[in-house]
């Protein structure tokens, strides 16, 4: 397995849980519109599901996300998406695609995954869900389900990642390539490089992580010693993208 590939299956890598239920599902900002239709169309036939939370304002995946639905989805891209929110752009994505009647909660002014969190745990004065489903970009799921637990204080068994199937690298030379062609075009190149090199120095435990050693955004992690290894190695490719 190539440096990159075992980056993508560590981050992609979600726990299982074949029996999972909850009435929410938590859509966070993120710039891959075949994702939003895809929970779109989980939603229509999960009747349990009764709740949709749309997360995110404008961000660094709002501009990917617009530039992927132009492509992907051009029919349903209006001009006024370039002032709108993330997640005001996803829940019209989603309505196209989701007809069920549901009760829609956005939250419009994070603009990161900490914010993502915390303000859309704001939004419940009380009674706030106890389990949702959470759907988010793959390659940063894993960061963004132990920021949730943290903002949410719930347990990782209580909130489960979704994004439909594992992303699986085959190469990587000038642009991604994947098992699955249909996402050869869901991330640009640069944009790829800083997602998945910078999701591992996020999650990795030093004073240049998010862990307590670091920003302590978040908990702990135990990244594995290969994992880091290539994203050593790796490291190299992101000498000219700026990303913080």
């Amino acid at each position: 397995m190539s440096d990159f590939a075992t980056l993508v299956d560590y981050l992609t890598t979600a726990p299982s849980q074949p029996n999972f239920q909850s009435d929410t599902l938590v859509i966070a900002g993120n710039s891959l519109p075949s994702l939003i239709v895809s929970a779109a169309k989980f939603c229509e036939e999960e009747l349990t599901i009764q709740r949709i939370i749309f997360v995110g304002g404008i961000g660094h995946g709002t501009a990917p996300l617009i530039a992927n639905c132009k492509k992907m989805y051009p029919e349903l891209v209006r001009s006024e998406w370039e002032e709108l929110s993330e997640a005001e752009i996803t829940q019209e994505i989603f309505s196209h695609y989701c007809s069920r009647s549901l009760e829609q909660v956005l939250e419009k002014k994070s603009t990161n995954t900490g914010e993502n969190a915390r303000f859309s745990h704001d939004l419940f004065d009380q009674d706030a869900p106890n389990s949702f489903w959470l759907v988010q970009d793959p390659m940063v799921q894993k960061r963004t389900h132990i920021t949730f637990c943290k903002e949410w204080g719930l347990s990782q068994s209580a909130i489960q990642p979704l994004f439909f199937e594992q992303p699986k690298l085959i190469n990587f030379d000038a642009k991604p390539q994947f098992e699955n062609p249909k996402m050869d075009s869901w991330w640009e190149p640069d944009y790829f490089l800083s997602l998945v090199i910078g999701e591992i120095r996020r999650l990795n435990d030093d004073e240049d992580g998010y862990g307590p050693k670091g920003t302590n955004f978040i908990p702990h992690v135990d990244v594995p010693e290969d994992v880091l290894e290539s994203y050593r190695r790796c490291q190299k490719y992101l000498e000219h993208i700026e990303r913080k």
